[in-house]
This record gives C-alpha cells, structure tokens and sequence, in this order.
C-alpha cells in the first residue's frame, strides 16, 4: 500500500477488531514468575542449591528435611494367611507409607520409580535393596491389620509398587519445583528465588541458564499439536487442555508443539514467534478463565536437559531479547508498510486479511512499560504505523496513553520515524458466557464495529493534540471525544447513529440497581449469621414496595421503574423458620413499606415467601435436570399468587447448600449452568444465598467452579468474628462482576443497620446520596448516553428529579 489513502481504505472496509475482554497480566506474571523459579532451581548446581536451602552436600544427594512429612496411601489385593481359614487369601489393604526428606541429584542414573524431573523422594536413587528397605522401614498403618516381618513388608511393596509409583509420580507432577522448595528456604518467593542467583525478577526479561538446560529450538520436532476431545469442537477441546495445563502451574508435555489454528475468523489462542529463519522460539498461548472476564497472554519456551532427552515447556521467555511478532514477513518484505500493535489477536486476524507484500501487522509481548526487552531492530528504516484502538477492556483515551508510552520509547531510544491510524471502537456488553463457543457467537451476533467515519492516518502532531485531550478526559470520555471541531461539524453522523441504535438495543435492563437484571443471576455469599437472610429479605421487601425506595439510604441502589406498580419475589426459604421469617419481616422489611396498613398489605402481597421443608421440596437436588421442572412449577403457580397475571420477576433462594444438598459437584455444576439458563429465558432475575466457609469467610462454600455461571457474585464478611449484631458494620465486595456499572465501580464498601427495625445504611460513605446520584446520572447521560428518561426509569425516580438534592425519606 503505496499511499495513505489505501492505508485508510484497508482499515474502513477490511479491519478485524477483536473482543473487549481485559488482560489478566496480574496471572500471567505470576505463573512466568513461578516458571522462573522453578527453571532456576532446576539448573543450578549442587552447591548453590546447598547455599539456597542452607544444608550440606553428602555423597553428591543433597538431602531437605520436610516441614511435614509426605503420606502415601495404596490399596492393593494382597495374599497373606487369614486366622479364620487355612491357607492363603486374597484381601483388599490399606497401605500407608510416610516420607519425611526429599533428595535432590544432578547425576543422569534413572530413579527407581521413574519420576521425572530432579526431585525425588530420599534413597530412591540407589540401587533395589536399599530402596526397598527404605520403603520398608516407612510402611505403617496397614488396614486391615495383620501379621507380618521385614521379608513379607517387601513382598508387599513388590505388590504396591505400581500404585505406589504412580502416586509419588501424580504427587510430583502437581507441584511445580517452586512449590516444592518455597517451605524449606528463606528465599520463598519467585522473586526472592531470581535475585538469589542474580537473575531479573521480572515475568518476561531474558533468562540464561549455564548448568543443566538450554533452550530448544522448535524445528527440531514435528509433532502437531492436535489435543482434540471426544464430544467437543475443536476450539473447546484447545480451550479445556490449556485450563488443565494452567491448573497445576506447569506446564505439559504435549504441548510442546503447536499448530496455529484460527477459529471462524475471530479467535486464534497460539500465537508462534518465530526468528527470520521461521523457527519458533516462543509460542504465545491465549487463555479465557471460566468466567470469560478476562483473558490472559502466557509466553511459552522449550527447554532441554544437556544430554539427556528430557524436555522442559515452561512459561518464561527465551535466552534473547523478545522477538516482533510475524518477524519473518518483516524480514521477507522489506519494502512493505508495517502496522504495530500491542494486540497479538490483532496483528494475526488482520495479517490474515492481506498480503505481507502490500502491509505488515507486527506486534509484541513485555512487561509493562519495559520496551527494553524487545529487539526493535527490525523496524529501523521501515515505513511504520502505530495502530492507535481500543480493545480488551480499555477504553480509546487509555489507549491513547498506552501508544503514547511507546512512541516516546521508539523515537528516545530506537530513532524510528512513525506515524499513527486512528481507529476507535464500538462493543457492545457481553451476555453472560460459559464455553469458548458461546464467545465466538456472542462475537459474531453482534461483532465489534468500528467508528468508520472517524479512522484516520495521523502524523506524530496531529496524535500529541489527541493525546493531550485523552490526559485531560480519562476516565470520563464523551462520545467521540476524539474528533476535531472541524471534523464535527463536516462529518456525517449516520454511522454512530446506527451504533448507539443497537447498543439500545442490547441495554441491560436492570429491576434493582446495579446487580440484579433481568435474565441474569447473582450469588451472594456469607459466613452463617452475619446477615445475607435478613439483607436478601430488605431486598425483596424494597423490590416489592410500591414506593419505590433506595435499599441503602445513602445511594441509589433500588428498584427501577417496571410494567407494574411493583416487582413480584418469590423466595424459596430453606433455611429460615416461619418464627424467623416473620421476624425478618417485622426487623426488616416495614421500613421498605407504607406505614398504613391496607397500604403495607399490597406492598406485601407480592413478597412470595415459601417455607420449602414445610411445602415438602427440602432434601432435594435442584439443579439436576429430572427436578427442573419442580421449580419451573413454583414460578408458574406465583404467576396467578400476589398480583394476578404478574409473572415472577425476581427469584430468591436461601440457600445454595440446601438447594443443592451439595452432592454431586459435576453434575450438579452442569445442571445448575442449564437451570440458570432457563431461568434467565424467562426474562427474571435469580439471587442465589451461599454460605462462606467456616474456616475462611473470604470463600465459598462448596464448589467454587459454580462462580463461573454467574453475572456478579457478592460477598458480604467482617474481620474476626462473624455473627454479630447488624449495627455492627458488614464488609460489601466483588468476585465477579461481568458488565454494568459495577463493572467500572466496584469498591468495597460497609452497610449497617444503626436501628432494629430500620433501613440499611453505608457506614461511612465517602460521598453523599446527591453527589453518588449525580456520578451515576452523568455517568449514563454523557458515557451510556442514556436520554434523562432512561436515565430516571433506571433509578427508580423521575426526570425532574435526577437534578434534585436527595432525600432520605426517597
């Protein structure tokens, strides 16, 4: 592409944009950074190792005592006299064996159980006998117990030996080399364990290894990367091996290759980095955790150890500076224009799209704001473009800022001449995912679309101006804040009309503001007694009050104006007794109701409280598919309860415990994704109660797999003891939040209840309930661009008055 109008062309009619889900750098770095460690300790020699666990050499084995020893358990038929028949029989024994030192080697001699790797449990280098005697001596506990001397403890581990093999072995394989050592030195961080050998501790700089490994090029090998699942689409196969992969911190060894593969045009998760001779030295995996809130960028090398076949893949970076993305095309089309990106997703969709001969798109990976570690050379004399967008997350001003970063770099410290493209993005929020293919058709229901009137090449001044303007607006933009004056007043408006028609269109359509919305669910979890029942019952009382109210005092979380005069709960109770319901009633629910009676009873009748044990649905496993139906028939039934012909708006259970009974975590996660489902076809919104843990209020009880299948998760906890009076503050946050205000708002904040019965209010809120309002109000009127009807619908008050001091009696 010759000039800069076809440049501009390309990115009107042929740019892909990617999605808008965050990077997780925070976990990327952390597992790079355990990677790191964990290569160090592997390659260093026996006496730095001695200096790093402060222990001394004995017979080239360095010995670590354990902080607590390692059990081992195997059950195995074994033959041995029974005292109640003559002869021998087979019985089923429990075998326990307890090791309390591992031993670590740098000889090549193959362990007697195999185990790969340099950490083994102590002896088992040595030849049979001793091993045995070793095992031996460590055997305790058999059961069924039984008679038996030294020679019959061997014929035993002749009989356990494969069990016991494969337990050592699933033991090591669990535990990364960094996990294994952290209890037994000083140095018990990664960045501790980098220091201590005079290494960088940081996630991607360049590591050298002398000792033990070296760094393996990909084209040594051939074999595919084809981990393909029976029963599952490619991309979810890909998907579920790199989750598993992640889940132990290590990395295995079926990945150690790759074949790039790219998913209906919209997702690609191997990224190879290859040098001018087209040989992978770092392959790039794309991970989405279960939620699909964020995604993270792990780099990924292969290692070998020095004369041995043993190969090592592990997330760190290489031995050289951080290869350009695509660098062969680079180096192949000299005289080609090149785009550069931080977006990896980016630079290979769009590469896809045109010939490297006519335009390159090159991108890269490094630590934040660490440029330094990349080789730039490539891109010295090149006609270069720094691609200026928003994506995963951020918005264009941030964006502005990030290249800005970058550009400063690149003409300080590399002497590249650049200009910039211009190409600001519309997203649309995402409705609540569960598989990598629920993302690709969320993508392409609705894919990203660029504000095509407004891209355009800029030079280095005309990207100053802009970037100036984002320093002054960030975190607050209007729409299009980016374009001249000129620009607004000659440019034709028809496209971001046609944009902000279908984000309308894809509003979240809130019934209590900000984290219950139609066809979504919510979790809210807490330690037993601290107060979820009686906040889930003020939510239900506010939700079902004709009134109207904040259900805290001092902002504007509350009901929104619906179809009907109020919202109708129906709340399936299986924790709390008729006595303790309508005790909560009393404490907690009149505040949110008129004060006169025949008043109160219609804020009330739509207020569905069922006693479940009582009505005979306790002891039930909800989630599994065969019971769907006996809760569809509750939410049918409530339809003609209350208000006639007013379906259910809002779902309440309490509790998730007893709603599950908590047996059978694989189906019942399964079954609870499809429940909810269901439910959110139904176009109400479901608040589930969950118990923390006793030991950890900071956690969930039972599986926390199930988080993924929600739209926010709250948690409510205080500092020491739990179960205290509500006048007491209880510490309100977020796990999960996928979209929404809440989204860009959430901080942890207090509520209490300073009178019994009373309203709940913020204990010590940093601003007052007019100053919170006019946040949330300016923030939907200028940024959602929300019209002041909308606006007011949303908070539950009316057009007038959004520009009102607050009350507390509204």
């Amino acid at each position: 592409m010759s000039t800069a109008d076809e440049l501009k062309e390309f990115f009107i009619n042929s740019f892909i944009p990617i999605d808008n889900i965050p990077e997780d750098t925070a976990w990327r770095n952390s597992i790079s950074m355990e990677a790191r460690a964990s290569m160090l300790i592997d390659n260093a020699s026996l006496e730095e190792l001695s200096s790093l666990f402060n222990v001394c050499i004995n017979e080239n084995v360095l010995t670590l005592k354990l902080p607590a020893p390692l059990s081992v358990q195997v059950t195995a038929p074994t033959t041995f006299p029974a005292p109640t028949t003559v002869g021998y029989t087979y019985v089923d024994v429990c075998y326990f064996w307890n090791f309390s030192d591992y031993s670590i080697t740098k000889t090549e001699t193959t362990d007697y159980f195999q185990i790969s790797g340099r950490w083994h449990i102590k002896d088992s280098l040595f030849e049979r006998s001793k091993c045995e005697n070793l095992l031996t001596l460590n055997l305790h506990n058999a059961k069924p117990s039984f008679y038996w001397n030294d020679s019959g403890a061997v014929n035993i581990l002749h009989d356990c030996s494969g069990k016991l093999q494969e337990e050592l072995k699933k033991h090591f394989a669990e535990h990364s080399t960094f996990q294994l050592a952290e209890s037994l030195t000083s140095y018990n961080t990664p960045g501790k364990i980098c220091r201590f050998f005079r290494k960088e501790a940081l996630p991607l700089s360049p590591i050298s290894l002398s000792h033990h490994l070296s760094q393996l090029e990909e084209g040594v090998s051939t074999i595919p990367f084809e981990p393909v699942i029976s029963g599952q689409s490619e991309a979810e196969s890909i998907h579920d091996s790199l989750k598993s992969m992640f889940s132990a911190k290590r990395l295995l060894d079926s990945l150690l290759e790759y074949r790039a593969k790219a998913y209906e045009r919209s997702q690609q998760f191997l990224f190879p980095f290859k040098d001018k001779d087209n040989y992978t030295v770092m392959t790039v995996l794309k991970c989405y955790d279960d939620t699909f809130q964020q995604k993270s960028f792990l780099p990924v090398t292969r290692w070998q150890v020095k004369q041995t076949l043993q190969q090592y893949c592990m997330a760190v970076p290489g031995e050289k500076k951080l290869s350009l993305f695509n660098l062969p095309e680079l180096a192949a089309c000299p005289d080609a224009p090149v785009i550069l990106t931080d977006s990896l997703e980016i630079a290979a969709l769009n590469q896809a799209k045109t010939e490297p001969e006519k335009l390159i798109f090159t991108s890269f990976i490094c630590d934040d704001g660490h440029y330094d570690q990349v080789d730039w050379k490539p891109l010295k004399g090149r006609q270069l473009y720094l691609l200026v967008t928003n994506h995963s997350g951020r918005t264009f001003e941030e964006a502005c800022l990030k290249v800005g970063k970058l550009a400063d770099y690149l003409k300080k410290f590399q002497s590249v001449e650049l200009q910039f493209v211009r190409v600001p993005i519309w997203y649309r929020p995402l409705p609540v995912l569960h598989s990598i293919q629920e993302l690709i058709s969320a993508y392409k229901a609705a894919p990203p679309q660029p504000y095509k009137e407004d891209i355009r090449i800029l030079t280095p001044e005309e990207f100053e101006t802009i970037r100036g303007m984002a320093e002054q607006r960030i975190g607050i933009p209007p729409e299009a804040w980016w374009k001249t004056e000129r620009e607004r007043i000659a440019i034709s408006p028809q496209t971001s009309t046609d944009i902000l028609e279908v984000a309308n269109m894809n509003r979240l359509d809130y019934i209590l503001w900000p984290f219950l919305v139609r066809g979504k669910s919510t979790l809210l979890y807490a330690s037993k007694g601290i107060g979820k029942s009686a906040l889930a019952h003020s939510i239900a009382a506010c939700l079902s009050s004709q009134q109207k109210k904040r259900l805290f005092i001092e902002n504007s979380w509350g009901a929104s104006k619906g179809n009907f005069d109020s919202y109708k709960v129906l709340y399936l109770d299986f924790e709390n007794q008729p006595n303790e319901h309508l005790d909560l009633l009393k404490r907690m629910c009149r505040k949110y109701w008129h004060t006169e009676k025949s008043e109160t009873e219609k804020d009330a009748k739509n207020f569905l409280w069922k006693n479940m044990p009582e009505i005979g649905l306790s002891g039930i496993n909800f989630t599994l598919p065969e019971n769907h139906q006996k809760l569809l028939d509750l939410l049918d039934k409530a339809e003609s309860e209350g208000e006639s012909n007013h379906p259910v708006d809002v779902l309440i259970i309490d509790t998730y415990h007893e709603f599950t009974s908590l047996s059978d975590e694989v189906n019942t996660h399964r079954g609870l994704r499809e429940l909810l489902r269901i439910l959110n076809e139904r176009n109400l919104a479901t608040l589930i109660l969950n118990h923390a843990k006793a030991s950890d209020s900071q956690k969930m009880s039972g599986y926390n797999i199930i988080k993924e299948s929600f739209a926010y998760v709250m948690k409510l906890w205080r500092e020491g003891e739990q179960s205290r009076p509500l006048s007491e503050p209880i510490t309100v946050s977020f796990d999960a939040v996928r979209t929404g205000w809440l989204g860009r708002e959430q901080t942890v904040f207090k509520i209490y209840q300073p009178e019994s019965p009373g309203r709940w209010h913020l204990y010590s809120p940093e601003r007052s309930a007019t100053e919170e309002r006019n946040r949330i109000r300016d923030y939907y009127i200028n940024v959602e661009k929300f019209g002041k009807e909308e606006t007011a619908k949303l908070l539950g008050t009316s057009p007038a008055s959004l520009y009102r001091d607050v009350k507390d009696a509204d």
